[in-house]
């Protein structure tokens, strides 16, 4: 979906070529999520990063090369943040029901504090210009979503094998209109830009979550202590 943010590294900076290896992909990263693939040119890579086109075709043999990084890389971070709060929300609380209203609540409270969450979704972007790309390529972004429907669904399928659901639906479905909910919100923030949409627009599924399984007070997830 998109990064929070980057740490900054606490020992000195390797010299083995990683620091320009990152340096690419973070600058083509930007590019694309303003331009498209296709409007991000190898020289608009070349003066965004600072690096000439030899240092650039020693990292990526061709611009496909990198287009497949981006997204490997993409989708390893997106699926560490899915994993590190689901694994939170596990710890949080015990019922599975409430252990999903805290996955989605510690997206939501990532989204209100992230600088800038609506710059976009490198596999909404990819997506738009399939085309562009072998299959192999455009694969990695149906196994992510799959990833996600995985660890999501499966949390909704517990919630629902635990509780009553006054709705039509399955886990599968729910999960994958979480996923819907996230880009749909990220197009209308940019357009609007207003930024707070994504969090505001993630808030209002969780609470179709509880009108769904028809939570009150009495079971409201538990607040994460200091």
């Amino acid at each position: 979906m998109f990064r929070a943010g980057t740490l900054k590294p606490e020992k000195p900076l390797p010299r083995d070529g990683s620091v320009t290896h990152t340096k690419i992909l973070d600058t083509a990263h930007a590019l694309v999520l303003q331009r498209g693939f296709a409007g991000t040119s190898i020289e608009d890579i070349l003066v965004g990063a600072g690096i000439s086109r030899g240092t650039f075709f020693y990292h990526f043999p061709t611009k496909d090369e990198l287009a497949r990084e981006l997204l490997v890389r993409h989708a390893h971070e997106d699926r560490a943040i899915t994993d590190a709060f689901m694994e939170r929300a596990e710890r949080l609380a015990r019922d599975p029901l409430e252990q999903l209203l805290v996955f989605f609540g510690l997206y939501i409270e990532m989204l209100e504090a992230a600088d800038n969450p609506a710059r976009g979704c490198l596999f909404a972007s990819f997506s738009y210009e399939a085309g562009l790309f072998d299959e192999s390529t455009t694969d990695l972004i149906g196994e992510a979503v799959a990833y996600w429907r995985e660890r999501v669904g499966g949390k909704i399928r517990q919630a629902m094998d635990r509780h009553a659901i006054r709705v039509d639906t399955d886990a599968d479905t729910l999960a994958d209109l979480a996923y819907t909910v996230f880009e749909g919100a990220l197009i209308l923030a940019r357009v609007k830009r207003d930024p707070s949409v994504l969090a505001r627009h993630l808030l209002e599924y969780r609470n179709y979550l509880e009108l769904a399984f028809g939570v009150t007070a009495a079971v409201e997830p538990p607040v994460d202590s200091p």
